[in-house]
């Protein structure tokens, strides 16, 4: 990604719980509008601001429909029930576990075949925790009390999953579950003023926000260029974090207001699906493509598309067939779309290290001069949009720490920065409503946040 060159003066808006179960809910509620709105006809090219589209709701109403629908357990309406936490040693067995716990022979052997379907038992990894849930019948038929049973059990896998296994009507059932996070709302605005990236790390946005915005935008603007002082922009967006995970936390921008040179430039971020969202314009058309714009995330460009350049090594005029990108060695590359690794490995040439990426019978893209290649990158592999290939890096014919990065289409150069593809899709009638209220509920939070 280009480094910008002009910076944001923020106004970071307090958190508030959030959850995007909520648009699901409006979805089904009355097709009346939610907010005192317009019916944000308007295009993004119109002299309008933010606050003529939008009449942002306040107090009680706005935040009752920002407070997240409150999440059920997923044992919730079982009796006397009883967690036990467990910590697994080494030289634990499921096996050992569930007799230390009583278990009758005949369901200890129900258990184990249950959990060994989905999960291998032959090693239980030490320090990870095991949660046995126990219920006690209220009494015996002898009027004595009843022996506990094991109702539940759940598998920590890591920091984002867990497996489950509970014992219902029809005999125990497996289900993996990603493990709640903790969601915070927040809003962030500025007016621009010298380097986006740097200052907005300084005054607290991550790098990764920074990121997400100038990958939303980055079909539409040039911020290399096209981003000058006074420009505005708005940010809403999620900061997610689970306890015992320290500063590990993530970020993901919900709606977005971009103002440059008067042209207004908006994105909302809706999901088609559970867990599968993209970013959209007022209208409803997509903002992404099918390949990513650069490969790098703040990164500038030493060396444009030439059919002519002074070579630095050699010293003679030849051809320059790519895009070279500034960064420090060991920067992530990224994959600009879908595709299969045709080369991994050293390439005559003068490229040093290279990987080489087909991604349909039209399109190639090569990544050259790196210090290596991501786990898991070998030639056949597999790999999608966005996914880490390998790092910046000065092997080869090379002066200093770069990525020169090349585009192909039908086997013929293409300059990357001035490539176009059409956008990837655009929301589908049946979803207009449901994208309808997300998108009034983003931009009344955004008309909300001031920009100093």
């Amino acid at each position: 990604m280009l480094m910008f060159p002009l910076a944001p003066k923020f106004a970071k808006g307090k958190g508030m719980a959030f959850s995007l179960g909520l648009l699901y809910l409006l979805w089904l509620g009355p097709p009346t509008p939610l907010f005192g709105a317009a019916a944000l006809e308007l295009s993004s090219q119109d002299g309008s601001s933010l606050e003529d589209i939008v009449k942002p709701l306040s107090g009680p109403q706005r935040l009752e429909l920002l407070l997240p629908p409150r999440e059920h357990s997923p044992f919730q309406g079982l009796e006397s029930l009883k967690r036990v936490t467990y910590r697994v040693r080494s030289g634990d067995t499921l096996t050992k576990l569930f007799a230390g716990f009583g278990l009758a022979p005949k369901e200890r052997q129900s258990w184990l075949r249950s959990v060994q379907r989905h999960y291998s038992t032959k090693g239980l990894r030490t320090g990870k925790e095991i949660h046995f849930y126990f219920i006690r019948p209220d009494s015996s038929v002898g009027g004595q009390q009843g022996k506990e049973r094991l109702r539940a059990l759940e598998f920590e896998v890591d920091e984002d999953w867990t497996l489950t296994w509970e014992q219902g009507n029809r005999g125990i059932v497996f289900s993996k579950r990603e493990r709640p996070y903790d969601i915070e709302l927040r809003t962030a605005g500025g007016v621009v003023e010298s380097s986006l990236f740097e200052d907005g790390l300084r005054l607290g946005l991550s790098a990764s926000l920074v990121s997400q915005l100038a990958d939303i935008f980055s079909w539409d603007i040039d911020f290399d260029k096209e981003v000058q002082k006074g420009d505005t922009f708005k940010l809403l967006y999620e900061e997610r974090s689970r306890k015992g995970r320290g500063i590990q936390n993530s970020f993901r921008i919900l709606a977005a207001e971009l103002i440059s040179a008067g042209q207004k430039y908006f994105a909302i971020y809706f999901e088609k699906e559970k867990g599968k969202g993209s970013y959209y314009d007022l209208h409803g058309r997509s903002l992404a493509r099918a390949f990513l714009r650069f490969p790098l995330e703040f990164s500038s460009i030493s060396s444009h598309f030439s059919h002519s350049r002074f070579h630095p090594i050699l010293k003679v005029d030849r051809p320059h067939y790519g895009v070279d990108f500034v960064a420090k060695k060991g920067t992530p590359v990224r994959a600009v779309g879908d595709g299969r690794v045709l080369h991994v490995g050293w390439k005559k040439g003068g490229y040093g290290k290279l990987v080489e990426v087909q991604h349909d019978s039209v399109y190639t893209s090569r990544y050259a001069h790196l210090a290596g290649f991501a786990r898991g990158i070998t030639k056949g592999a597999a790999v999608k949009k966005g996914q880490i290939i390998g790092y910046v890096g000065s092997s080869g014919m090379s002066t200093g720490a770069h990525l020169h990065f090349e585009l192909y289409k039908d086997q013929q150069y293409v300059d990357p920065l001035e490539f176009e593809i059409p956008p990837e899709d655009r929301i589908e009638p049946a979803l207009q409503r449901l994208f309808e209220n997300a998108k009034r509920l983003f931009l009344a939070e955004l008309a909300a946040t001031p920009h100093s």
